[in-house]
């Protein structure tokens, strides 16, 4: 083949460059059939991941948009008998005072298993940050029904109950509680309402971390199309 190169030009210049870079054409040429073997691959994958975004995309969506209606749900029911035992718990000026004997009776009902919808039949359904949040809410109400209940019992019960008499210590023992609940109201309003803000806060954050979330996919998605 040498020989034949040397001895002719033109055309057998071509075959013999050929010739020459024979392994090196065949390696190109497997190269470029494996890629075109591999582009239907890759069509397939690159349209698998635009759905697996998608299908993301949307149940991320839904559970924005489940977890909002929840979240407004539970301030439409807390929002306004924590504003009005507030009121009741302080003077014009926000200063702490004690609550009076109907308005304990009243808020009482108003507070007693108020959230237990959320609190206590959905515990454990959503992420751990706001799950501690709902756990502290849950001790902050409880203390604070038990403060408003005791507030006001003696007021509406007697030394003699039924074919039952309280003893007169005992019953001083309640009197006592019953005044003593009166003031520690401000108290328990106080914590029950941090817990509602930290609630609010943790809400938010889980609703911004969606949003950014679906945003980022979106990106994504455009990309891919």
């Amino acid at each position: 083949m040498e020989a034949y190169c040397k001895a002719h030009g033109g055309f057998a210049d071509v075959w013999c460059l050929v010739y020459d870079f024979q392994t090196l054409i065949a390696g190109v040429i497997a190269v470029i059939v494996a890629l075109l073997a591999l582009f239907p691959v890759w069509c397939q994958l690159r349209d698998t991941n635009l759905q697996t975004r998608i299908s993301r995309r949307e149940t991320l969506a839904t559970m924005l948009r489940a977890g909002l209606r929840r979240h407004a749900k539970v301030e439409e029911s807390i929002a306004r008998p924590l504003d009005e035992v507030a009121r009741a718990t302080s003077d014009p000026v926000g200063e702490p005072e004690a609550i009076d004997t109907e308005a304990a009776f009243y808020l009482e009902q108003q507070l007693s298993r108020v959230l237990d919808w959320y609190l206590v039949v959905l515990a454990d359904t959503e992420p751990p940050e706001i799950e501690t949040c709902k756990r502290a809410l849950k001790s902050a109400l409880d203390e604070l029904v038990e403060t408003l209940g005791e507030a006001h019992w003696a007021d509406h019960n007697d030394q003699q109950q039924d074919e039952d008499y309280i003893p007169d210590e005992e019953w001083g023992r309640i009197v006592a509680r019953c005044a003593q609940a009166k003031i520690d109201a401000a108290d328990k309003v106080a914590r029950a309402r941090t817990a509602h803000r930290t609630l609010k806060t943790a809400q938010d954050r889980w609703s911004r971390s969606l949003r950014d979330q679906i945003a980022a996919l979106d990106r994504a998605i455009a990309k891919t199309e």
